[in-house]
């Protein structure tokens, strides 16, 4: 349960600093509306999404391929060593995908705060 909360609060600093650097790239630009700023904030946040999708589908693209899982067969590890390193991988991947997911989300969910609260 601790973990989860950790996870939670590292998430949620991270969008943060993630959407103090979009406001300051959209004020850069010269955005002065809430729509443009919740924008930003949408575009950041489904860019995250996407990323930690890319990140699962890279690993599944490595793992799917013959030519991996033939080159590993020539090496010195066993089967259950095998294994145990194509776990961590899976789970490298997913664990990428849930932080990058939770943090797209904080940054959608500053995007539809945004015209509520300005």
């Amino acid at each position: 349960m601790i973990k989860i909360f950790r996870l939670l609060a590292i998430t949620f600093a991270v969008a943060c600093a993630i959407g103090i650097a979009t406001a300051v790239i959209c004020w850069s630009l010269g955005w002065n509306s809430t729509t443009q700023f919740s924008n930003g904030f949408f575009t950041a946040g489904a860019i995250l999404i996407a990323f930690g999708t890319l990140s699962v589908t890279g690993g599944y693209g490595a793992r799917a391929d013959f030519r991996v899982l033939y080159s590993q067969s020539a090496g010195d590890m066993n089967t259950l060593e095998r294994s145990k390193r194509w776990i961590a991988d899976t789970v490298q991947g997913y664990n990428s995908l849930i932080f990058l997911l939770l943090t797209g989300i904080y940054l959608i969910g500053f995007a539809i705060l945004i015209p509520n609260i300005f």
